[in-house]
């Protein structure tokens, strides 16, 4: 039974809190973030730091509003509370940086003890601290600070007439300190003030605002032996690069801004772009002017923008260059250009013009926070490979990305280090990697035309070298005769050009059989990837498959040992041979596209080809609600693998399925899917379409994109074995075609509003 009912409060230790700040700011470089980041809150102009060594001393001082005391004892004093949570916009219209309550434990990680003058415009107040305090076995309320009303001036409490450094100081002293401003005098350091402190925190302080960005908030760090022309920081600028791209997301729209600057042809401008079949429409961006584009967000694969505005800059800058590479790609001249990636960092992200760290802080865990490489050892391919996509190395991107605390979904982390993961942080990766990819996207197709253009140019190089080697035979051969003539006998030869001729033949051989090995092995590690794409579409079926055979079997076990029943074994194994059956047409399509007769590269009958293919196909469709019809002309004779033609039909048609599996199949009415084949002058073109739900939003605009390494139209698919597919299928058909001499056609798709369109031509290889 209860009585004596009272009330208990809860309390906490005064080293718990300690605690809690320092958990919050636990490096001195963060602790001097903090304390800047309370002068730019408090619409400071100015803020200056100064070490002394000889007084032991740190001096910070800020031109700033001040705190009144109903402010300094209802938030400065009150943990966890900050006067900028509802209300972050200052008298001058910025953005405050915090709101936690617990950055002033950053004076805690610098020193035992804090003395502070604040002068707001209703006077000046002097607080001072002892944060040895908080160690001793007292309750947070125990703890005191001193408060006292004081007139004294805000340089005279810096002492700024005793420092060491006079030439600085008579600098500082000349600034327009105005009436009001905060100064900090902090004793008992808890680090070794040296040169190795001092040239880090600069460092710091230099990339802790963004270029061009702020211009009314001047940083002053030194100490006894600084220089005036370095005692100012100067933010880190960027003055050389090979492309820009600017970038800003409005509402649901991303807009995109890139600037060309890596390439250098010349006097011979236009005969080079012309040849190299570069769109004329193409060649001012070669000139400074920015190329735009613009995409909805379900243009980029987004639903809606869950965090707001924000905007960007990113700058390419490549690190080393060959010479070959700099005469094929038209390369401007990078000879002793720095390692800017050392010295600016990666990408940074910024959060009302200050660093949120340790994105793109080079050397961190968190220098790659977008994994450009783990995007680039999925895809390796260079600059001016034919279908692979070429991706940017993270220690080439340098870059600020510039958020806003009235962005949603982009909360600090707890710990004060970084971005809380969630949607909000995801997406905002996201659409960093489609700009990023645009970018590069920009670069391959340059590099593309440039690269066939070297080698059309070397084809055609090689070709004059062998004119000239004929005429200079040619030439030799009349003079011998014209001496044998003269009754002069030549010389033997030195070198028997039946054994060169004979030598030369066998290197060549010896090249096209390891250059035909790495053809061969390259297109059955494709066969491979489309057999595990296939497999990985209906893996749920034949689980299904076989879980039932199994069913059977123990059933037919069960009747004959315990029921003595060889009837209703009899049945069970009938039923299992049935579902056994079904596994055939899945070897047929699959583990029987890699059989060795269809390795070997002969001419086929292709109508003939695929009879037994398509069968194969029809029976696994017409079991998951599909209806296959297929034309093929008979007398199409075409010299190719076997395999490569199965793999591009079987790609298609796991696509096809794909789209059909989406959610609210029944709008779609009707599953079906058309083949056409038809003679070419060169081959055969090849006609394919669906009735699935065609191409997302994402893709209507560019279709080609979905032949790109590692694109997946399929995240709409409720299959969980598939739920992002492999991204892969599109771009083992293109390769394919590529290798035949072929093109792809996909505009069609442009207009559709349900269904898939494709034209396939395949010319010989």
């Amino acid at each position: 039974m209860r009585h004596n009912e009272r009330d208990i409060q809860f309390n906490v230790d005064a080293y718990t809190a300690k605690l809690i700040g320092r958990e919050n700011v636990s490096k001195l470089e963060g602790a001097v973030l903090e304390i800047v980041k309370n002068a730019y809150d408090a619409d400071a102009k100015i803020f200056c730091m100064y070490y002394s060594q000889e007084q032991q001393c740190i001096y910070v001082l800020d031109n700033g509003s001040g705190m009144k005391e109903s402010v300094l004892r209802g938030h400065w004093m009150t943990i966890g509370n900050s006067s900028k949570k509802k209300v972050f916009k200052t008298a001058g219209n910025r953005i405050q940086t915090g709101a936690k309550g617990i950055g002033r434990f950053a004076l805690d990680r610098i020193s035992d003890r804090c003395e502070m003058l604040t002068v707001s415009e209703d006077g000046g107040l002097e607080w001072i601290v002892n944060w040895e305090d908080f160690d001793e076995l007292k309750k947070l309320s125990d703890v005191k600070a001193k408060l006292y009303d004081t007139d004294e001036s805000l340089l005279s409490y810096a002492q700024i007439s005793d420092w060491k450094n006079r030439a600085v100081a008579s600098v500082i002293r000349e600034l327009d300190w105005g009436d009001t401003g905060t100064v900090f005098r902090l004793y008992g350091l808890h680090d070794e003030w040296g040169g190795k402190t001092i040239d880090k925190l600069k460092n710091h302080l230099e990339n802790l605002l963004p270029p061009d960005v702020v211009n009314d908030f001047d940083i002053y760090f030194f100490d006894d032996e600084t220089e005036i022309q370095k005692a100012k920081i100067i933010s880190a600028n960027l003055d050389s690069f090979d492309y820009k791209i600017e970038f800003q997301v409005c509402n649901d729209e991303l807009k995109i801004g890139i600037t060309r600057n890596e390439f250098d042809f010349g006097d011979e401008e236009e005969r080079i772009l012309k040849e190299a079949e570069i769109p004329e429409e193409e060649w001012k961006y070669f000139h400074g002017v920015v190329k735009t584009l613009s995409f909805f967000f379900p243009e980029i694969g987004e639903k809606e923008n869950v965090i707001g505005n924000y905007r960007g800059i990113l700058y390419f800058n490549k690190i080393t260059a060959t010479s070959q590479d700099t005469a094929k790609f038209y390369y401007k001249d990078i000879k002793g250009r720095r390692n800017l990636t050392k010295e600016f960092g990666g990408i940074k992200l910024y959060r009302d013009h200050f660093r949120v760290r340790p994105y793109g802080e080079y050397g961190d865990n968190d220098f790659d926070w977008l994994e450009l490489a783990a995007r680039l050892r999925r895809s390796p391919a260079g600059l001016g490979h034919k279908t692979g996509n070429w991706r940017v190395a993270p220690e080439q991107m340098i870059g600020i990305v510039d958020i806003s605390r009235e962005n949603t979904n982009l909360d600090d982390a707890a710990n004060r280090n970084g971005i809380q993961e969630g949607k909000g942080f995801d997406q905002l990766k996201r659409i960093l990697l489609s700009v990023i990819t645009e970018f590069e996207r920009d670069r391959q197709y340059i590099g593309r035309k440039l690269a066939a253009y070297k080698k059309k140019q070397d084809e055609l190089q090689n070709q004059l070298d062998r004119m000239r080697e004929k005429a200079e035979e040619r030439r030799k051969w009349e003079e011998e005769r014209e001496k044998q003539q003269d009754g002069e006998m030549s010389a033997a030869p030195v070198v028997n050009p039946e054994e060169v001729e004979e030598l030369v033949d066998s290197l060549t051989a010896r090249q096209e059989e390891e250059v035909k090995e790495l053809r061969d092995e390259a297109k059955m590690l494709q066969t491979l990837a489309t057999t595990g794409i296939v497999t990985n579409m209906f893996m749920h079926e034949i689980r299904t498959l076989t879980n039932n055979i199994g069913q059977e079997l123990d059933a037919a076990y069960e009747a004959i040992k315990y029921d003595r029943d060889l009837d209703a074994a009899f049945q069970n194994v009938r039923q299992a041979i049935g579902f056994k059956k079904h596994f055939a047409s899945w070897f047929n399509v699959t583990i029987e596209s890699i059989r060795k007769d269809k390795r070997k590269r002969r001419l086929y009958n292709i109508s003939e080809m695929l009879e037994e293919f398509l069968e194969n196909w029809r029976a696994i469709l017409n079991r998951n609600g599909v209806k296959l019809t297929a034309f093929c002309e008979k007398d199409i004779i075409f010299k190719c693998f076997a395999f490569d033609i199965e793999n591009i039909i079987s790609n298609l048609i796991s696509n096809s399925l794909a789209s059909f599996d989406r959610e609210s199949e029944s709008v779609l009415g009707k599953k079906e899917i058309h083949l056409r084949i038809e003679k070419w002058e060169k081959g055969f073109i090849l006609y394919y379409e669906d009735t699935g739900w065609g191409l997302s939003d994402k893709y209507k605009k560019r279709p080609d994109i979905i032949m790109e390494a590692f694109e997946s139209d399929k995240s709409g698919s409720e299959r969980e074995e598939d739920e992002d597919g492999t991204g892969m299928g599109m771009w083992i058909v293109k390769r394919t075609v590529v290798e035949y001499n072929g093109d792809i056609d996909l505009s069609e798709n442009k207009i559709l509003d349900n269904g898939f369109k494709i034209v396939i031509r395949l010319g010989g290889m």
